[in-house]
């Protein structure tokens, strides 16, 4: 307010220098415009101090103030919002890393417990390939021996069936009768040449 009112004396000081010039100008010049008329200008500057004076008062006592206020506030409100923000962003970024340490935990897991599956189904596969691979060794060797047996009693039969074959020819052919001894001996010679 010291300021103000040492511009306003100085105002003043000046307003009436320029009202006393303005009288001795007004006295030579009658006409024109009356805001150049001199003599009306010690009342024109009072009212300028007067006006400045008191807009100088409202904007320092009430607008700029509310503009200061207005702006801090928004300051703080822009500041809140970043630090937010940021901690939203670190938030969103611890999350991410449990996200993807949860999902590499799953797929060793899995890769683990894929790994035991693989293992204990070859496992079995082998066991049931070395138990059929068994049954069915076991089945060619009975097979074989049934195969042997039946060969041997097939050429024990056949030499029976010649025999009697070589018989019933002779007694036919020859109508002569011999003996299954003396058959048999007769196809023992031509199956040994």
């Amino acid at each position: 307010m010291g300021k103000l009112l040492s511009i306003a004396g100085l105002l003043a000081t000046s307003a009436v220098g320029l009202a006393i010039a303005a009288e001795d100008a007004a006295e030579a010049e009658s006409g024109g415009l009356p805001q150049l008329d001199v003599s009306t200008y010690p009342s024109q500057i009072f009212w300028l101090i007067l006006s400045f004076a008191v807009l100088y008062y409202l904007l320092t006592r009430k607008g700029l103030p509310r503009v200061s206020e207005i702006l801090e506030a928004r300051q703080d409100r822009i500041a809140a919002d970043l630090d937010r923000a940021a901690r939203l962003r670190q938030e969103a970024e611890e999350t991410l890393r449990r996200y993807q340490a949860m999902i590499e935990e799953a797929q060793a897991r899995a890769r683990t417990l894929l790994h035991a599956a693989q293992e204990r189904i070859a496992g079995d596969f082998a066991a049931r390939q070395a138990a059929l691979e068994q049954e069915l060794n076991e089945k060619i060797r009975e097979a074989e021996r049934r195969i042997a047996t039946a060969r041997e009693k097939a050429l024990g039969e056949i030499d029976e069936v010649a025999a009697e074959l070589v018989q019933a020819a002779v007694q036919r052919l020859a109508s002569l009768k011999i003996t299954k001894k003396d058959a048999r001996a007769a196809v023992g010679r031509v199956a040994g040449e």
